[in-house]
C-alpha cells in the first residue's frame, strides 16, 4: 500500500499544492495519506474506490478525502475523466474546524464510512477553478497574500458544499438513473439525445428532469452536452479530423451550436483548443 505524505506531495512553503490530473493513465494505484485532499472531476466521470467501496463520480462532483481514507480510481466503461485534485495540510483543514466548530457538521463530515461528495452545478464548478487557479498563481507570487485567500475559499467550500442535510444525509444515486446515465456514452444514444435519455430511463419526462436537478444538480439537456463536448475534446486532441467531422461525430446536428457550446464550456474555439494542447504538449 502506498503512502503519501505532507513531506513528500505538499510544497513546503503552501498549505495547500493544486494540480490537474488529465486523464486515469495518470492516477495513482491504490493509496492512503496523511493529509485532507479535494477533487473535482471537471470532465467524463469514473469509478472511485474508496474504503472498500465504489463511487460513480460525473463531472461536478467535489469529494473530500480524510487523511487514511484508502482510494484508487477506476474506468467507468471506455469513459476518461479529467480533475482538479488540491492536497491540503492537516493544519489547514483543522483550523477551518476549529473556526467553524460545529460538532454536527464535523461529525457529519469526518466519521462517516465513506468520504462526503458535493454535486456541483456548472456555475460553482467554474467558480471553485477560479478560485483554485488563482491560488496556483498567487503562490508564485505573494504567499502570504496567497495563505490568507486559501483560507477564505476553503472556509466558504466547507460551509457552501459540505455543511447541509443534503450533504451529510446524502441520497442513494437511484439503479435506474445510473443504468441511464451509463449508457447515454454509447454513441448511438448521444446522437438521440433527450430522446435516448427518457426511453433509458423509463420514466416520464418530468420525473428525469427532476432526479437530474436531485442528483447531477443539472438540466439533462446540460448533461448530454457536457458528454457530447467531452467526446469532442477528445477528438480534438487525438485526431485531425475537421471541426464540423467532430461536430456530428459528437452529436451535434447544428455547427454552429457546437462552436457556441463548445467555446461556452472551455473558453476557447475548437481549433484554439487544438493548436494550445498540441503547443503545450511540445513545450
Amino acid at each position: 500500500m502506498i503512502k503519501y505524505t505532507e513531506a513528500s506531495h505538499i510544497n513546503p512553503e503552501l498549505l495547500a499544492d493544486p494540480f490537474w490530473v488529465e486523464s486515469l493513465s495518470q492516477v495513482s494505484p491504490e493509496h492512503t495519506h496523511d493529509f485532507y485532499e479535494f477533487f473535482i472531476l471537471t470532465e467524463g466521470r469514473c469509478r472511485h474506490i474508496v474504503n472498500g467501496a465504489a463511487q460513480l463520480l460525473q463531472s461536478g462532483c467535489l469529494v473530500f478525502i480524510r487523511p487514511d481514507d484508502t482510494h484508487r480510481y477506476e474506468a467507468d466503461g471506455d469513459s476518461d475523466c479529467r480533475f482538479l485534485n488540491i492536497p491540503c495540510r492537516k493544519s489547514l483543514i483543522n483550523d477551518a474546524f476549529s473556526y467553524l466548530n460545529e460538532e454536527e457538521f464535523l461529525h457529519g463530515i469526518l466519521n462517516t464510512p465513506l468520504p462526503r461528495i458535493a454535486m456541483l452545478s456548472q456555475l460553482e464548478m467554474d467558480d471553485f477553478i477560479r478560485s483554485f487557479e488563482r491560488i496556483r498563481m498567487l503562490s508564485t507570487l505573494d504567499k502570504v497574500k496567497s495563505r490568507i485567500y486559501l483560507k477564505g475559499i476553503l472556509v466558504d467550500t466547507l460551509t457552501q458544499h459540505f455543511f447541509s442535510p443534503e450533504t451529510i444525509e446524502q441520497p442513494e444515486f437511484p439503479l435506474w438513473l445510473e443504468h441511464a446515465v451509463s449508457k447515454m456514452h454509447l454513441k448511438e444514444n448521444l446522437n438521440k439525445g433527450l430522446h435516448a435519455l427518457y426511453e433509458l430511463s423509463g420514466r416520464s419526462a418530468g420525473h428525469v428532469n427532476r432526479a437530474f436537478r436531485q442528483y447531477l444538480n443539472q438540466t439533462p439537456t446540460e448533461y448530454i452536452n457536457q458528454l457530447r463536448l467531452n467526446v469532442a475534446r477528445n477528438l480534438l486532441l487525438t485526431t485531425e479530423l475537421r471541426v464540423v467531422e467532430i461536430a456530428l461525430e459528437s452529436g451535434f446536428d447544428n455547427v454552429s451550436h457546437f462552436y457556441h457550446q463548445f467555446k461556452k464550456y472551455y473558453h476557447q474555439a475548437p481549433l484554439d483548443f487544438r493548436k494550445n494542447a498540441h503547443a503545450n504538449r511540445l513545450v
